[in-house]
């Protein structure tokens, strides 16, 4: 199954943490064994050895973690830049929050949304398009002028077009 993409990747984990605390714990007590003992015993050289084997995967952990978060930073930049450039060029058009989906079918999804500017939650059939839409992802839309009027009531169920989607990017409510 495919991740997210429009999630933040998460920094540290309680896994992660607690096993650099370990390992520098480990270290620093097999450090203070052999300056203590100098030479030291072959048996905590090789501990040393394991723990620095060790410390250099975990750093190579948290450095992959760093790079991901890094990467997906530029992503949802790009993304909202593109987002903002397409909103200027079109004169009438609204952000959308998808919260989450309840159904996928073939033609569409039904879905939850939330209409940014008026913090309105509503059900929504979201026609499939030509990218894919994620949970926790904002959606540039034009509004439809036939379901949203001024002066009328908010429709139930909200249709959103596959045409009228114009752009998407990571929320950075949640980032």
């Amino acid at each position: 199954m495919e991740s997210n993409p429009m999630i933040k990747p998460q920094l540290s984990g309680g896994l992660l943490v607690a096993t650099t605390v370990v390992i520098s714990v480990a270290l620093l007590y097999l450090v203070a064994a052999i300056a203590i003992a100098w030479p030291g015993f072959q048996s905590v050289w090789i501990a040393l050895g394991v723990m620095l084997v060790a410390a250099g995967f975990v750093f190579w952990r948290w450095s992959r973690r760093v790079q991901d978060r890094r990467q997906w930073q530029q992503f949802a930049n790009r993304q909202w830049e593109y987002l903002t450039r397409i909103k200027g060029e079109h004169e009438a058009t609204a952000e959308i929050t998808v919260l989450s989906f309840e159904e996928i079918q073939p033609t569409g999804s039904w879905a939850t949304i939330r209409w940014n500017k008026f913090g309105y939650v509503q059900p929504v059939w979201i026609e499939n398009g030509t990218f894919a839409i994620w949970p926790d992802s904002v959606l540039l839309i034009r509004p439809d002028p036939t379901q949203i009027q001024v002066g009328a009531p908010w429709p139930p169920t909200y249709y959103l077009r596959s045409h009228a989607c114009l752009a998407i990017a990571p929320s950075m409510a949640r980032a």
